[in-house]
């Protein structure tokens, strides 16, 4: 309906109630705040520790599947929020789940560790002597070495034949030899550059010490050891998941405490005073009298805002608009001089929208998954109550069409049936798409215009009367015009008369005086409106002979010859009358803006295509699915089979098109006619929660 007013106010509390009363002031929600100072926040500790536990027993959270598109939060008194958050003992259950976690982040390494050792020793398992004998040779080195084929081995044979050396043979893998090279002390250096060179593998045992087999055994009893520990760990995990509420609504009151301290430390102060500067809705002023007056130690006043300084903004509809305000915001809050369109929206959009659908079964599907998702999602259900609003038109768009899942009704045969569809049906799209065409086109010309109109009111609302009369009226009155004259009051001499009057003063009035710049003379302007009109009247008169069409108002050729003194006038006046030939070049520019609005009705002819796309699928459907009427037992199954499915997919892709495209007509062909948005949103300082909403 409007935006809502609002006033700015400064409210000054004294240090000695501060926290109170913004804690108070939280729970209204009624302030919202402007004036912070930056301040060095530090994380909260406490919290942080909370959304790690969190994070530790999500998984094991039952979540509801909506939970992946959609809020759902668990609703809750605050008197039953604020006790259950105090009174839970938070610290043990999070001291719980840390010690859980470390000792899981260490069993898990260790386990690392163990399968590591076991991977490494494994191939070196036929060496039935203790790992600690290779490093016991006083003059000699042993190399364990892993060779990766044998091409490499005859390779690295020929590299080190000139170095002393023995070898003895361990096991082998496929192609891959692993070997014990033994070389003296001074050599060994020498034999490992070789190795290495050669892309041969040179393994250090580190500190194992004992025979592989032995140890592989150890170490796989360890392994044992170390994932039962992992599984006690995870079982423990579970029980302590039995806490998720509780910490969930810890963490939330924890985040709202640690935003208000925020806000409290951003907050300019004196010595002993605290100050709150922001804006408040003018319907909320005795609430924060009454917040006031209950702390004592606090006052506020009216305050006036800077110059140039733009409220937040706000915005206040009835309960069948209201969730169209979430389209608003979506595209940028209106200015606090424009008019708030979110009344039209709630008028255009579902019909526009039920227009791209065209089915009538597909808009009781819609209701239906809206009611469900509304009863079922937490925090704004505005997009559920736009859908279910859409379902409704949907039925009639569909009912008007015979859109019945496509064309069911006749492939089912059930007569009733038949004859309910069609004495519902108004047109067949497939049949007649000139109908459907004329009524998107109708249905876009009165958006169209509406939008001018509000231009006009915003333009009046403003005080700039020249916009509002030459920039806006004069379409408002040409548009609607140039189709009358042409299209319905052709045989009207008396109507086209008037009509071709209304279009000359329009068309006169753009080309003059349209363009905001510029202050000419009225008498230039006055005069250059005679001159442009006789030049427009003996241009289109002359060219209208070509097309054989006439004026109903004809002008004695005698009077062109008033063009003479009046173009004589304005030369000698050429020096005052430069400006309005400065607004006559843009007049002409504007006036060939009469294709813009052209292509934006045109546009319109999209709610047409996404209707005939929506049907004709389902007609598609319906006849791949009766295409196996006839295989004997399963037919009528596999005909349910591709039917739901594919319908459903089809209403899913089409409704997504549908709310797409409509917006699209609203943000870019209504909302382009009169609205600039650009304001902030009138956000007060309130409770802000991730898992539970707050009744």
């Amino acid at each position: 309906m409007a935006i809502v007013p609002v006033e700015k106010i400064h409210i000054i509390v004294h240090k000695s109630v501060k926290n109170e009363f913004l804690r108070d002031l939280q729970k209204e929600g009624i302030v919202h705040i402007t004036e912070l100072e930056e301040s060095a926040s530090k994380a909260n500790e406490e919290l942080t520790r909370i959304n790690d536990a969190l994070n530790q027993v999500s998984a094991y959270k039952k979540r509801n599947p909506l939970s992946m598109f959609f809020s759902v939060k668990r609703s809750m008194r605050y008197e039953t929020f604020a006790q259950t958050a105090e009174s839970y003992d938070y610290g043990k259950t999070v001291a719980e789940l840390e010690t859980v976690k470390s000792d899981k982040e260490k069993s898990i390494a260790r386990l690392h560790q163990v399968e590591e050792n076991i991977t490494l020793l494994s191939p070196w398992v036929p060496f039935k002597k203790d790992i600690r004998t290779l490093k016991s040779f006083k003059q000699t080195e042993a190399l364990p070495v892993i060779i990766p084929s044998n091409e490499t081995l005859e390779k690295l044979s020929e590299n080190i034949e000139n170095i002393p050396y023995s070898k003895e043979h361990i096991n082998t893998s496929g192609s891959v030899s692993y070997d014990i090279y033994f070389v003296k002390k001074d050599q060994s250096a020498q034999l490992r550059a070789k190795l290495i060179e050669n892309d041969c593998e040179i393994v250090d045992f580190k500190n194992h010490t004992g025979i592989p087999e032995k140890l592989i055994r150890l170490f796989e009893k360890e392994a044992e050891e170390i994932k039962y520990r992992i599984k006690t760990l995870d079982e423990k995990k579970i029980g302590l998941s039995k806490e998720i509420n509780n910490l969930e609504t810890t963490s939330d009151l924890l985040s709202n405490e640690n935003r208000k301290k925020e806000v409290a430390e951003a907050l300019p102060e004196t010595a002993r005073t605290t100050s709150i500067i922001g804006w408040v809705l003018k319907r909320h002023l005795k609430r924060l009298n009454a917040l006031v007056e209950k702390h004592g130690f606090a006052f506020y006043e009216k305050i006036d805002r800077d110059p140039d300084e733009r409220p937040p903004v706000a915005l206040q509809n009835t309960k069948f608009s209201k969730p169209y305000e979430m389209l608003v915001k979506l595209y940028s809050m209106p200015d606090s001089k424009e008019y708030d369109p979110t009344p039209f929206l709630a008028v255009f959009f579902p019909i526009m929208f039920g227009l791209c659908i065209t089915d009538a079964v597909y808009g009781i599907l819609l209701i239906f998954i809206s009611l469900y998702l509304w009863n079922k999602v937490s925090g704004d259900k505005s997009l559920f109550k736009i859908l279910f609003v859409g379902g409704i038109f949907t039925i009639f768009a569909g009912a008007m069409v015979g859109g019945w899942l496509g064309d069911l009704f006749n492939y089912i045969g059930f007569a009733p049936l038949i004859r309910f569809k069609d004495s519902l049906m108004l047109f067949d799209p497939v049949k007649q798409p000139m109908a459907f065409i004329g009524l998107a086109l109708g249905l876009g010309f009165i958006h169209m215009m509406i939008g001018i109109a509000i231009e006009i009111v915003d333009s009046l609302k403003n005080r700039e009367y020249g916009q509002a009369i030459f920039a806006n009226l004069t379409w408002f009155l040409l548009i609607p015009s140039i189709g009358l004259y042409f299209a319905v009051f052709n045989s009207s001499i008396i109507a086209k008369a008037i009509l071709e009057i209304v279009m000359w003063f329009c068309i006169v009035a753009i080309i003059i005086a349209s363009h905001p710049e510029g202050k000419p003379h009225v008498i230039d302007q006055i005069v250059w409106a005679f001159i442009i009109w006789f030049i427009w009247y003996l241009v289109t008169s002359t060219a209208g002979k070509l097309m054989q069409f006439q004026y109903v108002l004809q002008i004695p050729r005698l009077a062109y010859w008033g063009l003479i003194p009046l173009v004589l006038f304005e030369i000698m006046r050429f020096k005052k009358s430069k400006a309005a030939l400065g607004k006559i070049a843009w007049g002409f520019y504007n006036l060939y803006g009469i294709s813009s609005y052209l292509g934006v009705l045109l546009s319109y002819v999209r709610l047409m295509a996404l209707g005939m796309v929506t049907g004709v699928i389902a007609i598609a459907i319906n006849k791949i699915a009766w295409m196996v009427t006839d295989i004997p037992v399963v037919g009528v199954i596999l005909v349910i089979v591709i039917l739901i499915p594919s319908h459903l997919f089809n209403l899913a892709i089409n409704t997504l098109g549908g709310f797409i495209h409509t917006m699209r007509l609203q943000y870019i062909e209504f909302f382009g006619r009169f609205y600039s948005g650009g304001s902030k949103p009138f956000k007060p300082f309130a409770f802000e929660t991730n898992y539970v909403e707050i009744e």
